[in-house]
């Protein structure tokens, strides 16, 4: 038996204490006086050092009383742990833990719902600080690390981004955290954008190149006169010659080499593409869903390092779809592209930054869409023709067609009243005059954004006649005297819209079965 020193503590109390009185001492040296406990103390004199100390698990003797505790496990001493803990609600997470373990692995968490809830809290706190590593780890060593954690953040409630991107406040600014950062800060809503920004900004960041030039770029490149002074106070007295050195109009812009817009589908979506050629070689394409009310609703894209890849690519990120198309009118895809960012509202993809960098360049800036047919009026077009610009129109766009319960109220009642006559605006005014005033009214916005989009679309086509028609009626559409039951597009809309409810009604598909119930009201 190795002799003990004359001064060595003579209790357990003794060297419990001489642990929580040095904090410093390292792993090995903490375990050597546990080992000096069990080996020179019987288990109830332990446990009986152990018990008082259940109250106060703050210091450095914890895992010492802790793996005693689990060693020596009874009901009745880990009730003690529980009823301790109790007594201890702001013990620091890394400390909680074990204890919480020991009670749930014994199965007594259950009578402590208090630290059950509190468990509960640990460990989703445990596996966001798990996910925080993980995203950090990738956004540094992952090529594509930063468009996959942006694509990621996308689904992802937009309510809880702002939580999530605050969680990284500890995490060290490297060059992929900085880039990713930088692309929120130009997120369209307010509160990720400033959770973003407040981390680039926080006072213990190194102030290193790849901070200032992020902050460059934004001070350079945003549209949101707020945030370019916010940008602008951070770079200081330095503010000019930062944006002119790492911002500046020299930058390259990439290269676009194929692009594709979409026609507007019934909803008022359409999607446009733009692929571009990489500096270092390769492809980036991009396809963005685009809504005439909402803008830019989502947004995928890849990156193809191998030529043979590239055709590929473009073709999987457009995917199939039955809307009439137009490849390669660059001009018209970045128009409308640039329109629909404007539209954008604080439910924006987080990702739509990266992509519009990739493609359009870091001076893309969401902008008003030219109007088509510069020089040409579109108050000279002659009423009566416009019946058949309607027709042509709509001819064109066979899906635009009114889905609500209401038209399908007045379908229902028209065929069994009337059969297998299709409905008329004359015979059914009363139906047609109601439907306007209680639906279609507040949807003629809606069709006078998809009509000026479709004239760009059809001008870019080389269908000038179909163009004009439709800025034509989106012109009209825009003047209170023409949104009325008896213009010809609202006349067209609502007979195509019944017929098609018609034919679904009689093949069994009925729309009130899936949309909410129209407003009450009584049918004329």
């Amino acid at each position: 038996m190795e002799p003990r020193p004359a001064d060595a503590p003579s209790t357990p109390e003794a060297i419990f204490d001489d642990l929580r009185a040095h904090p410093e001492r390292s792993e090995r040296e903490r375990d050597a006086r546990l080992d000096e406990l069990i080996r020179r103390f019987p288990a109830d004199r332990l446990l009986a050092a152990v018990r008082p100390r259940l109250t106060d698990l703050s210091g450095a003797d914890d895992d010492a009383i802790l793996r005693l505790v689990e060693a020596h496990a009874s009901p009745d001493l880990l009730r003690a742990l529980g009823e301790g803990l109790l007594l201890q609600p702001d013990l620091p997470p890394e400390k909680s833990w074990q204890a919480l373990d020991l009670l749930e692995g014994a199965g007594m968490l259950a009578d402590f719902p208090e630290l059950a809830e509190r468990w509960l809290d640990l460990n989703e706190a445990l596996e966001e600080d798990e996910s925080l590593s993980q995203l950090a780890e990738q956004l540094e060593h992952d090529p594509e690390g930063i468009w996959l954690a942006l694509q990621g953040l996308g689904s992802i409630e937009p309510e809880l981004r702002p939580e999530i991107i605050a969680g990284l406040a500890e995490v060290p600014l490297g060059p992929g955290l900085i880039e990713f950062l930088r692309l929120l800060g130009f997120a369209q809503a307010p509160e990720l954008r400033d959770a973003a920004l407040n981390i680039l900004a926080r006072p213990d960041a190194a102030t290193g190149p790849r901070l200032i030039e992020a902050w460059a770029r934004i001070a350079a490149d945003h549209s949101d006169p707020e945030t370019v002074a916010r940008a602008r106070r951070w770079l200081g007295g330095d503010a000019e010659r930062s944006v002119s050195a790492r911002a500046g109009a020299d930058r390259p812009v990439p290269r676009l080499v194929r692009s594709r817009v979409t026609a507007l589908d019934g909803r008022g979506q359409g999607t446009i593409v733009l692929s571009a050629a990489r500096t270092g070689g390769g492809r980036v394409t991009a396809a963005f869903l685009c809504d005439v009310w909402s803008g830019i609703r989502e947004v995928i894209g890849q990156v193809a390092d191998d030529a043979l890849e590239v055709e590929t690519l473009f073709n999987e990120v457009c995917g199939p779809t039955a809307l009439d198309q137009i490849d390669d009118a660059h001009a018209l895809a970045l128009d409308l592209l640039a329109g629909s960012l404007l539209l954008c509202g604080p439910k924006g993809p987080p990702a739509i930054r990266y992509w519009l960098e990739a493609t359009g360049g870091a001076a893309f800036r969401p902008r008003a869409v030219p109007a088509p047919f510069s020089g040409w009026d579109p108050a000279l077009l002659p009423f009566d023709q416009v019946p058949g610009r309607v027709r042509a129109v709509l001819g064109s766009c066979p899906d635009w067609l009114d889905h609500s319960p209401l038209t399908y109220e007045f379908a229902e009642e028209i065929l069994l009243r009337e059969g297998a006559i299709p409905p008329d605006p004359n015979r059914d005014a009363g139906a047609y005059r109601y439907l306007f005033e209680h639906h279609l009214r507040g949807q003629m916005e809606h069709y006078r954004r998809m009509l000026f989009w479709m004239a760009s679309f059809w001008q870019a086509s080389g269908d000038p006649e179909l163009g004009r028609s439709a800025l034509a009626l989106a012109w009209q559409l825009s003047d209170a005297q023409h949104v009325v039951p008896a213009h010809p597009f609202t006349v067209a809309l609502t007979t195509r819209s019944l017929i098609a409810a018609q034919e679904n009604l009689r093949r069994g598909v009925d729309a009130r079965r899936i949309a909410p119930p129209a407003k009450p009201g009584r049918k004329p």
